[in-house]
C-alpha cells in the first residue's frame, strides 16, 4: 500500500529554504514526528532535554528492513570499529553483513540556519523519492540525522528573525549569544562535554554507532567561495591514520564532482580549513577512525537574500583564478 507523506510545504505553509521564511524548532520536531507516523523508513528519537529544556532529536532513516534490525547493525558497526579480537575472516563477514553508517549534524551555530532548514527537505526526499539512487541509499546506508545541534539557539534566532523582519534590522544576528553557556564555541565543547547537546552527539558517535562517516554542516562568510569542502588543508594533525586523510579526499572529490554535475559554481576544496585545528567534533572523529568531515557554505542574511557585487568578492590567489582545487569560480 502506498504511503502518503506530508510535504514540508503542506505542513509549514512554505518550503523551508524559501526566501524570508524560517521553520521554528517546535514545528520541526512536530514535522519529524508526523513523518514517523507516515513512513516505516524513519525512526525519531528524543535523546533528552537541551540546556533550556527543548527536545534534542536523532532521526534515523533507512529501509524498513534495516530499521527493524538496528540493534544488529549497531553491534556490527561497533565491532568493525575495534576489530582487534576478530580474525580477518570474521571482519570480512561483518563488513558483508553490515550497512554503511553515516551521521550528519546541522546548524550547531544557530545563525548558520541552512543545515536545519535543509534537513527537512532531505528527510522528505529520502522518504518519497523512488529513483534508483534513493533506493540504493535506503537499502545500503543507515543515515543518522541530527536536524539541529543547538535547538535553543535555533528557536532564539527564528524568533529574532521574525521580530526584525520588515525592519532595518532584518537579517541581522540576535545581539545575544545563541547558546546559554557555550555561545558560538559549542563546537569546542567536543573536548570537555560540559553541555548536554555535546553529550548526546558523542553518545551517537562513540557509543551507539561508531559510524564510518560523520559530516558537520556549517556556514561561512559571503564574499569568498560558495562552498568549501574537504579535504582539510595542511598541516595534518598527527596520530590520525593516513587512510582517514585519503578517505577525506575521496569523499570530498565525490561531493565536488556532484556539485559540478549539478552546475553549482564556486566550490572550493582544501583551501581554508586546516587539518590541524581546534578539536571540534568533526576533527575528533578522525582520531576515532571515523571520517570526520566539514562543509562550510556561504551565508545570506539569515533567511533574507544577500546581493554580492562581483567587486565585493575576495581577491585572493585562492579565489581569483581557476586552479585544481577551485576549477569553476563563482562570478
Amino acid at each position: 500500500m502506498m504511503q502518503i507523506i506530508t510535504s514540508p510545504k503542506e505542513f509549514f505553509g512554505f518550503t523551508p529554504g524559501d526566501d524570508r521564511e524560517m521553520a521554528r524548532w517546535d514545528k520541526i520536531v512536530s514535522y519529524f514526528e508526523r513523518l514517523q507516523g507516515e513512513s516505516d523508513c524513519i525512526l525519531v528519537e528524543n535523546m533528552g532535554p537541551t540546556t533550556e529544556g527543548n527536545p534534542f532529536l536523532a532521526v534515523t532513516i533507512s529501509s524498513a528492513e534495516n530499521l527493524a534490525n538496528l540493534d544488529t547493525y549497531k553491534e556490527i558497526s561497533r565491532k568493525i570499529a575495534d576489530p582487534r579480537a576478530l580474525s580477518d575472516a570474521q571482519i570480512d563477514e561483518l563488513i558483508e553483513k553490515g550497512k554503511a553508517v553515516c551521521l550528519q549534524t546541522m546548524s550547531m551555530h544557530a545563525n548558520e540556519i541552512g543545515g536545519t532548514q535543509m534537513s527537512i527537505g532531505l528527510a522528505y526526499d529520502l522518504l518519497t523519492k523512488d529513483d534508483a539512487d534513493t533506493r540504493r541509499i535506503l537499502d545500503n546506508v543507515i543515515f543518522v540525522l541530527v536536524p539541529c545541534f543547538n535547538p535553543d539557539g535555533q528557536i532564539q534566532m527564528t524568533d529574532w528573525y521574525y521580530k526584525t523582519k520588515g525592519t532595518e534590522y532584518e537579517g541581522s544576528d540576535d545581539p545575544d549569544i545563541f547558546h546559554k553557556y557555550a555561545g558560538h564555541d559549542n563546537n569546542r565543547d567536543a573536548v570537555f562535554q560540559n553541555i548536554p547537546e555535546s553529550r548526546y552527539v558523542s553518545k551517537l558517535l562513540y557509543f551507539d554507532w561508531m559510524p564510518q562517516t560523520y559530516l558537520d554542516h556549517h556556514h561561512m562568510g559571503s564574499y569568498g567561495a560558495r562552498q568549501e569542502l574537504i579535504p582539510f588543508k595542511n598541516p595534518l594533525r598527527p596520530d590520525v591514520d593516513p587512510i582517514i586523510w585519503r578517505e577525506l579526499a575521496f569523499y570530498g572529490a565525490a561531493m565536488a564532482r556532484r556539485d559540478e554535475i549539478e552546475g553549482l559554481a564556486g566550490v572550493s576544496s582544501g583551501g581554508v580549513y586546516p587539518a590541524w585545528a581546534h578539536f571540534g567534533f568533526h576533527y575528533i572523529a578522525n582520531s576515532h577512525n571515523i571520517v570526520g568531515m566539514l562543509t562550510e557554505t556561504a551565508c545570506a542574511k539569515l533567511a533574507t537574500p544577500k546581493y554580492v557585487d562581483p567587486t565585493q568578492l575576495l581577491q585572493t590567489p585562492l579565489l581569483s583564478a581557476p586552479h585544481s582545487s577551485y576549477p569553476n569560480p563563482w562570478k
